[in-house]
């Protein structure tokens, strides 16, 4: 998605307003337990503060994952606010920023990276996810095993009967 921003561009404090509901590029390559399938929606304004180009807007789209714990399939929806700013390419010093060129800024790796800042580290289905049991696999959701996970480290072995009459 290529955002034209020569009109804002030609003087100091001019903003431009942007809305589109596309779907991002490379989202899909992230993890392939992840589905992206759903466009993104994007509303945000592009302002001028002396060829700095601020980005503010908000990023909302939705996708399906795998749960960490029980394997369901779930879905989920993300909702953020992004801030950026673009400098022309021939200004670049720092390589933590991004560009813009030819009057024109490409969103897609903008909007891709906040995506996938905003990702959990683990996809967890609900808060209460119990996941599977360690010791006979079943789903801890659906089902109590009733398995007693009693591991006992080795070096302890021997305290283990201590106590008993």
């Amino acid at each position: 998605m290529k955002i034209d921003v020569s009109n804002i561009l030609k003087a100091n404090g001019i903003s431009l307003n942007v809305e589109f509901n596309d779907i991002v590029e490379g989202l899909d390559l992230i993890d392939d337990d992840l589905i992206f399938n759903n466009p993104v929606d994007f509303k945000g304004v592009f302002v001028n503060i002396g060829g700095i180009i601020k980005m503010e807007g908000r990023i909302k789209t939705s996708y399906l994952a795998k749960c960490s714990r029980c394997l369901a399939d779930f879905g989920k929806e993300i909702d953020i606010d992004v801030r950026e700013e673009f400098v022309q390419e021939e200004e670049l010093k720092d390589d933590e920023v991004y560009t813009y060129q030819a009057k024109s800024i490409e969103l897609d790796k903008v909007l891709r990276d906040n995506i996938i800042l905003s990702l959990p580290a683990k996809q967890i289905c609900k808060k209460e996810c119990k996941g599977f049991c360690s010791v006979c696999g079943g789903n801890l959701n659906k089902e109590n095993c009733g398995c007693k996970n009693e591991e006992i480290d080795p070096r302890m072995q021997a305290l283990k009967d201590f106590f008993k009459e």
